[in-house]
């Protein structure tokens, strides 16, 4: 009965490091950077709940204000009015599975192919100039902002490594887990 327990453990254990180690996982890789602060703090931004800047910093501020300091100068936009993160979708203090499957219910997934989401998961994560500022040396303007600061926790590995991680995930089925 002991061996058959071992066995069954010894199992398990390596069955939980096999999943942990398995690269197409949201959680393997991509969730810790989607956590980083250029990325929360855009994500979060119209989030109360989270101290978003819309109800500290910026209190008050029109959107319309905004290319007054975000100016294509500092962050590099082409349309610098384009600068806000989608509300929702998603925010800091959710775990992997749910940060996950909410960047998956706005993308509208249930209504595509696999292959259409994985083509405009790849456009959105390797071309829009938002997700490309908060890569560590993606872009010049990477981190950048007004007068002259930088936002220093950004995702780390550069685009290589985001690209190699990214596609990991979307090939392998963009698994929320």
């Amino acid at each position: 009965m002991k061996k058959i327990l071992l066995v069954i453990a010894g199992v398990m254990v390596w069955a939980m490091a096999a999943q942990a180690a398995d690269e197409s996982l949201f959680s393997t890789h991509l969730f810790a950077k989607f956590q980083v602060k250029a990325c929360t703090v855009c994500h979060d931004f119209h989030s109360q709940e989270r101290g978003g800047l819309a109800f500290a910093s910026h209190k008050g501020r029109a959107p319309v204000s905004c290319t007054g300091c975000h100016r294509q100068a500092v962050t590099g936009f082409e349309h610098p009015e384009e600068w806000f993160a989608q509300p929702d979708l998603y925010k800091s203090g959710m775990d992997a599975r749910e940060t996950c499957e909410t960047i998956k219910k706005a993308a509208h997934a249930e209504f595509k192919s696999q292959a259409l989401l994985a083509r405009e998961m790849k456009k959105h994560l390797f071309e829009d100039p938002r997700v490309l500022w908060g890569i560590e040396g993606a872009t010049a303007n990477s981190g950048k902002l007004p007068g002259g600061k930088a936002e220093t926790d950004l995702v780390k590995g550069g685009m290589e490594r985001w690209k190699a991680e990214v596609n990991a995930w979307i090939d392998g089925g963009m698994k929320c887990e």
